[in-house]
C-alpha cells in the first residue's frame, strides 16, 4: 500500500488536512475577510479597488459604515470591521452580545470579536509554523550529529537530556521575560528553544538504527565522509519521526502561543490573537461570545493537527 493510501485510510486525516488548509486560507486572506475598508468602492467620484489592502490616503479616517452612510457605492468584506476598529461608524459598542451587526459580539474596547478571531488565525499559524520549522531543523541536526560518533553522542545526548528536564511553560515565560516586546518570530523562537530536545531524541534513536543498516555500512566501507553519511544516507531515514512530530507540533505551538498571550507574554497589543481574546473573556467575567469563539478555534486547530499527524505517522510506517 502506498504512503498516500495509508494517509487516506487514517481516521479523520483528510478532514484534518481540509481544516488546516481552510485555516491557512483564512490566515492568508484575513485582510479580505475582515476589514474596516471595503473590497471595492466609489467615493467622491473616484473608484478604489481593494482599499482594504492598499489603504489609500484619501480614505484615511473612513470605514465601511461611514462610507455607506455618505451614500458611497461599496462592496464590503464578509466582516465589515477591522481587528483594531474600536469605533466603527463613530459608534462605540462595548461588550455587546452577538447581533446582526456583530456576529460574535464585541470585546471590552468595542472591537468586533469575529474580525479579531479571523486575524488571530494569522498569529496562531505563523507562530506555529515558525516554531515547528525551527525546532524540527534543530532537532534533525542535533539528532543526526549525535548518532555519527560516540563522542558526539556522549555530549549531545547529555544536552538533549538536560533540555528535556526543563518545564516547558516556565522556560517559555523565562525566555519571553528577557525581552521587553515580543514579535511572532520571537514567540516562535521561544517555543522552538523549548521543544527541539523532544525532536532530537526521536531523531537520534532513528539515526542510530539507520547507522546499522547495510547501505550505510556499505557507504562507510567505500570511504564516504561523515558529512555525506549523515546528510545523504542517515538523514532521509531519520527524518520520519521529525516530520510526524512537526505535524503534531503545530497544534502544540498554537496552545503555547495562546497560553503566552493569555498571560500577557505573547505578541504585543493591539495585535489580535486567540490567547488575547481568552484573556479578555476572563477579565470580562467569561461572557460566552468572548469565550467560545477562540476556544473553538484553538480546539479545532489542535484536533486537526493531531489527525494530520496521525495520518502522516501511518503513511510513514514501514510496510
Amino acid at each position: 500500500m502506498s504512503r498516500a493510501a495509508r494517509f487516506r485510510r487514517a481516521p479523520g486525516a483528510r478532514a484534518g488536512l481540509a481544516v488546516l488548509i481552510a485555516l491557512v486560507l483564512v490566515a492568508a486572506f484575513a485582510g479580505l475577510l475582515a476589514s474596516d475598508l471595503p473590497l471595492a468602492c466609489r467615493a467622491e467620484g473616484k473608484f478604489y479597488f481593494l482599499p482594504c489592502v492598499t489603504r489609500p490616503l484619501a480614505l484615511a479616517g473612513a470605514d465601511n459604515q461611514l462610507l455607506r452612510a455618505s451614500g458611497a457605492w461599496l462592496i464590503a468584506p464578509p466582516i465589515p470591521y477591522g481587528p483594531e476598529s474600536q469605533h466603527p461608524g463613530g459608534v462605540t459598542a462595548v461588550l455587546q452580545p452577538p447581533s446582526r451587526a456583530h456576529l460574535f459580539g464585541t470585546d471590552d474596547r468595542g472591537r468586533d470579536v469575529a474580525a479579531r478571531l479571523v486575524h488571530g488565525t494569522r498569529v496562531a499559524l505563523a507562530v506555529g509554523l515558525v516554531a515547528v520549522l525551527l525546532y524540527v531543523a534543530l532537532g534533525l541536526a542535533v539528532g543526526v550529529t549525535a548518532a555519527m560518533g560516540r563522542r558526539a553522542d556522549l555530549v549531545l545526548g547529555r544536552v538533549i537530556e538536560v533540555g528535556l528536564t526543563f518545564p516547558t511553560l516556565f522556560l517559555l515565560l523565562a525566555i519571553q521575560g528577557l525581552t521587553a516586546t515580543a514579535s511572532v518570530v520571537e514567540v516562535g523562537l521561544a517555543i522552538a528553544l523549548t521543544q527541539w530536545p523532544h525532536v532530537a531524541r526521536l531523531v537520534r534513536a532513528e539515526a542510530l538504527r539507520a547507522m546499522a543498516s547495510p547501505h550505510v555500512e556499505a557507504a562507510r566501507a567505500i570511504g564516504a565522509s561523515p558529512a555525506r553519511l549523515g546528510i545523504v544516507h542517515v538523514l532521509p531515514l531519520a527524518a520520519s519521526p521529525a516530520l510526524v512530530a512537526g505535524a503534531f507540533g503545530v497544534g502544540q505551538a498554537v496552545l503555547f502561543e495562546t497560553a503566552l498571550s493569555f498571560l500577557g507574554f505573547g505578541v504585543p497589543a493591539p495585535t489580535a490573537s486567540w490567547g488575547e481574546l481568552l484573556g479578555q473573556a476572563q477579565a470580562a467575567g467569561l461572557p460566552l461570545w468572548l469565550l467560545l469563539p477562540p476556544t473553538g478555534a484553538i480546539a479545532l486547530t489542535v484536533v486537526a493537527c493531531s489527525l494530520v499527524g496521525d495520518g502522516l505517522r501511518r503513511a510513514l510506517e514501514e510496510t
